[in-house]
């Protein structure tokens, strides 16, 4: 017997480089009135070139739904999609997805006091995961972005204890409150996207 076929959820991932984009007013004028406020805040040329970006995504992706925050200040829209955005140096990213909370952090892959920093979130397990490395700008960039992308997919922020949380195995999954949260990385022009949701269908490229 014929039937509809079954709904394929997956979570996407947009990215705009914000050298495509120009601080015009037609581009400021796209944005939601809780981005304008934000992008009025910044000073800096390039964290407004950012916001801006991470703004148009949004006003491209999630155009007619009205934003809001939640208790610990993640934005998101009622019942759907879940989104959540990041930038860092010349790329600001997207993730949507119309099943699950979805978090996403981008990196660009800097040399830095791996250990140092590192002591700041990580737990033991990780810490010495990070000095045993062989290429430990990959491993420490690859605990940062994970936890960045759980703790932006589960609402909390730096609220949350990042401490908790040991990835010092490497798998592409952790378990939270006996739910499982997947990991997928992407890399680009020597940035690394993470995102994280218990939604496991993430989009290829």
């Amino acid at each position: 017997m014929g039937g509809f076929p079954p709904i394929l959820f997956m979570v996407k991932i947009y990215i705009q480089n914000i050298n495509d984009i120009s601080l015009n007013e037609l581009n400021i004028s796209k944005l939601s009135p809780y981005r304008r406020e934000k992008f009025d805040r910044l000073i800096d040329g390039q964290s407004k070139l950012q916001s801006l970006a991470a703004g148009l995504l949004l006003n491209k992706y999630i155009s007619d739904k009205e934003i809001k925050l939640s208790e610990y200040g993640k934005p998101y829209v009622e019942n759907g999609p879940f989104f959540n955005l990041a930038h860092s140096g010349d790329y600001a990213v997207l993730a949507v997805s119309d099943a699950y909370e979805v978090g996403c952090d981008i990196e660009q892959l800097k040399e830095c006091e791996y250990e140092r920093l590192g002591r700041v979130v990580y737990t033991e397990n990780e810490l010495n995961a990070l000095k045993n490395a062989e290429d430990k700008k990959e491993c420490f960039y690859d605990l940062w972005t994970k936890k960045e992308a759980f703790i932006k997919c589960i609402g909390e922020g730096f609220h949350f204890a990042v401490k908790s949380l040991d990835l010092s195995g490497g798998e592409l999954f952790t378990v939270h409150n006996g739910e499982k949260f997947f990991f997928k990385e992407y890399m680009l022009n020597g940035y690394k996207i993470m995102l994280c949701s218990k939604d496991n269908n993430f989009i290829m490229n």
